[in-house]
């Protein structure tokens, strides 16, 4: 029988490799795969759980998840929407919390542990590795009048491949430099360089700014009325301070198009494209019921109703799912401007907006609260938090949040890094099972 950190490794695998896999000839079913596995195996390691403080924390989330459901539930009956963007929408946004869990469930032992960071770290660096080999032998980049993403490390043939690829090079490299304190600085420091340049070949210019985002908001939760609070806070100032000049130094000299859109011009073009989704979306409402639970899922601008639908039609249709006329309004929108096309940045889809869109107020704050769920019981230090509120920013640009390859790694560092700090704790008290307490919880 496998381990259960066996398992986790190969789910992971699934919505790490899909691409990969499709490229080489598997059908492109194989593109879904993870929507099923990892739902199925997280569930059945969560059933198995069986001490106090992993069930607990496991509970409280899992009761987070029920009220997003429900709330999606409510969204699509209002709406008409059908059964399958209702599933589909959910786990687009969820899945990655529900692996997380199931990571947090195993009670794995010193060794297991280490050889599920082993795999995580190797996944890590083949798409690394990956990325080298596309610009620098195979030179994929050398034909950009063609148009499209071109080195995408693993994410083969997606959209949004050279963001996913970079993104997830740069998360690892933040949790392999604060975790393996017990390996040479150079060593660490070679693998933060690699991640960097990682970005630069892809020309992901606007991560620069999601993770000052990130470490901006992070530096805000340091601010309280304390001593160490000021430390706190003017540590991450210097270091937030350092990183914007060096984004600055940068685009003076070796990537002098990283700041291409600090214009006030281009901005102003920007800032008009991206809010149009707040003119554009409330015009379609037909209640005010619409303002708590949107339009319905999959029916505005996130990943589900700007591209998913869209591209498989052909095997969703048959099973029920439904379009909004939204969608394509705001596409035309983005093809009607000059920097549409050119700037990820400035897009109206990005994930903050999809659910709101799709899901309401209720909705968002629903979502709200599953990610402090998630940053209250399973950051346990600031290099999780920092990965955590990259989502949150990358949701102000774009669609990551909704990619699995990216939040999927996520869920991965945070949980690993969790278990990190729970192997080196005394073991607690334990439980019968996490089915046996959920029963004893309902007879109570």
């Amino acid at each position: 029988m496998l381990k259960n950190s066996v398992i986790i490794v190969l789910a992971f695998a699934s919505a790490f490799f899909p691409r990969l896999l499709d490229a080489v000839g598997f059908p492109p079913l194989i593109n879904f795969a993870h929507l099923i596995l990892i739902p199925l195996i997280s569930f059945y390691i969560i059933a198995k759980t069986h001490t106090r403080l992993r069930v607990n924390r496991v509970l409280e989330m899992l009761a987070g998840l029920m009220l997003l459901f429900t709330i999606i539930v409510a969204s699509a009956l209002l709406n008409k929407a059908g059964l399958i963007n209702v599933l589909l929408d959910f786990l687009l946004r969820a899945e990655w919390l529900i692996f997380l869990l199931a990571i947090i469930s195993i009670n794995p032992s010193a060794k297991s542990l280490k050889a599920l960071r082993f795999w995580f770290l190797s996944f890590a660096f083949i798409n690394i590795l990956f990325a080298y080999v596309q610009k620098f032998i195979l030179r994929w980049d050398a034909g950009k009048a063609a148009g499209g993403d071109y080195i995408t490390g693993v994410f083969l043939g997606q959209g949004a491949g050279c963001d996913v690829s970079s993104g997830v090079s740069i998360i690892f490299a933040i949790y392999y430099f604060t975790s393996s304190t017990k390996n040479p600085l150079w060593i660490r420091i070679a693998v933060c360089t690699a991640a960097i340049i990682h970005i630069f070949i892809t020309d992901a210019k606007s991560h620069f700014l999601v993770f000052l985002i990130a470490f901006l908001f992070l530096m805000l939760t340091k601010v309280k009325l304390s001593i160490k609070s000021i430390t706190e806070v003017a540590k991450y100032g210097l270091i937030t301070a350092f990183a914007a000049g060096g984004v600055y130094l940068a685009s003076q000299t070796v990537a002098r198009s990283l700041l291409i859109f600090a214009d006030p011009q281009k901005m102003q073009d920007g800032w008009s494209l991206k809010s149009c989704v707040f003119r554009i979306i409330p015009s379609h409402y037909e209640t005010v019921l619409n303002w708590f639970l949107g339009l319905g899922p999959g029916h505005t601008v996130g990943r589900l109703g700007g591209w998913f639908l869209k591209d498989y039609a052909s095997l969703l249709s048959p099973l029920g799912a439904t379009i909004s006329p939204v969608s394509q309004q705001i596409w035309d929108a983005v093809w009607s401007t000059w920097i549409g096309p050119r700037s990820r940045l400035w897009s109206p889809f990005f994930g903050w907006a999809g659910i709101w869109g799709d899901w309401g107020l209720l909705g968002l704050a629903a979502f709200l609260l599953v990610m402090y769920i998630a940053w209250r019981r399973f950051c346990i230090d600031d290099a999780s938090r920092l990965i955590l509120l990259s989502v949150a920013s990358f949701g102000l640009i774009f669609t990551q949040m909704e990619e699995p390859g990216y939040v999927i790694s996520v869920a991965a560092i945070i949980g690993l890094r969790w278990q990190e700090v729970q192997i080196a704790t005394p073991k607690v008290q334990s439980m019968p099972s996490f089915a046996l307490r959920t029963r004893s919880l309902q007879r109570g």
